[in-house]
């Protein structure tokens, strides 16, 4: 009876795994159930390999089955869990850094110079030649973080497409004390910074979101004409509210139906955006016909329809050259990437890391490559 238990337990989970992997291929919109099963990917292979392994232990046929379904999701376990043991990793040529900077922790009032100045610093030792940053802040009163990056740190080239464009005249007179240049000028977005001349730029106009965005340049880099595109995918825009939730969840404690609920919208609404987005960031990846490179915040997992079709064709580089997981959410408990790079097939991926410093709620990646 235990074992028919079991048995009926493992196809229930072998039948949820090869639904998530349909996440992929089905539009949000036209079933967004698919999204939510997708996300949970890699916490179902896991309990589908501890099932194979206790059918191997008790050298029961059944385990067959198992590894059957198993074998048949291979593809989508590569994009969650990198098996790259025997060839390390060569950082020599052009060095590529995507990072969610998350404003250079603008909001948390306490430290955020601190971690501000430890992200340049992060920024500086890497030295890397092309800078992918989303969540991008700066202002031109205490935060000039465009122009330290450009004049300071050594990047003369530089787009950035300001998605939030504030401006606001002093009223008080602690405003008008602390405001030297009169005028609170603040711009949020995604910016592209390079150490190679940047010979051409545009923006892949994302109509369903005002805060997230699309844009590329053309790199020149040694003497080849290479178009990056950086990207920041639809965010869940979780409030305090849904964050106390979460937290009460992973206290084991019970959370309101109608706070979880709010939560599941939120989602749902996020993977339909995303998706739509990814669509028209494939349409102008598919139009160009030079070298590219696609990367950024995805704020999505491997085993996703959003993934799926941004990347095509093209290579990641983490399947290509990491191990693991590979998490990018920061987080000590995630097992989530949503950081992405990925290359052209006529770029060659030398390496790749994170770098395991919470400094944002993103881990910067790193990856290097020749042309």
């Amino acid at each position: 009876m235990l074992r028919g238990l079991f048995k009926f337990l493992n196809i229930l989970a072998l039948v949820v795994l090869l639904c998530s992997c349909l996440a992929t291929y089905v539009h949000p919109k036209a079933y967004w159930q698919l999204s939510f099963i997708g996300f949970a990917f890699p916490i179902v292979l896991v309990v589908n390999v501890f099932f194979l392994l206790l059918w191997i232990l008790k050298r029961d046929a059944f385990g067959l089955v198992s590894l059957f379904a198993i074998a048949l999701t291979w593809k989508f376990i590569q994009s969650t869990f990198a098996l790259n043991f025997s060839e390390p990793n060569n950082e020599s040529g052009i060095k590529l850094i995507t990072w969610n900077v998350k404003c250079f922790d603008l909001y948390n009032w306490n430290k955020n110079l601190e971690t501000r100045e430890q992200m340049m610093a992060l920024i500086k030792k890497e030295n890397a030649d092309v800078l992918c940053l989303q969540e991008f802040y700066t202002n031109n009163q205490l935060f000039h973080n465009l122009e330290y990056l450009r004049d300071s740190l050594g990047y003369p080239y530089v787009y950035f497409f300001p998605s939030v464009d504030l401006r606001k005249t002093p009223k008080t007179k602690l405003q008008q004390t602390l405001w030297k240049k009169g005028e609170l000028h603040q711009q949020w977005g995604v910016a592209t910074f390079s150490k190679f001349p940047i010979v051409d730029t545009g923006r892949v106009d994302f109509k369903n979101s005002f805060t997230n965005d699309c844009v590329y340049a053309d790199i020149k880099m040694n003497n080849e004409i290479v178009r990056v595109f950086n990207v920041h995918f639809q965010s869940i825009h979780l409030g305090y509210d849904d964050y106390a939730t979460l937290d009460s969840l992973k206290e084991n404690q019970s959370a309101p139906w109608g706070s979880l609920k709010n939560i599941l919208r939120k989602m749902k609404r996020a993977y339909t955006k995303r998706s739509e987005q990814a669509i028209a960031v494939a349409e102008h990846l598919e139009e160009f016909s030079g070298k590219k490179i696609l990367c950024g915040d995805f704020n999505d997992v491997p085993v996703s329809y959003t993934y799926n079709t941004a990347k095509n064709n093209l290579h990641d580089a983490f399947v290509e050259k990491s191990k693991g997981f590979g998490a990018t959410y920061a987080n000590r408990f995630s097992i989530f990437r949503i950081d992405y790079t990925l290359f052209d097939e006529r770029v060659k991926i030398n390496s790749y890391k994170r770098i395991q410093k919470e400094l944002s709620d993103h881990y910067p990646v790193v990856v290097s490559f020749s042309l």
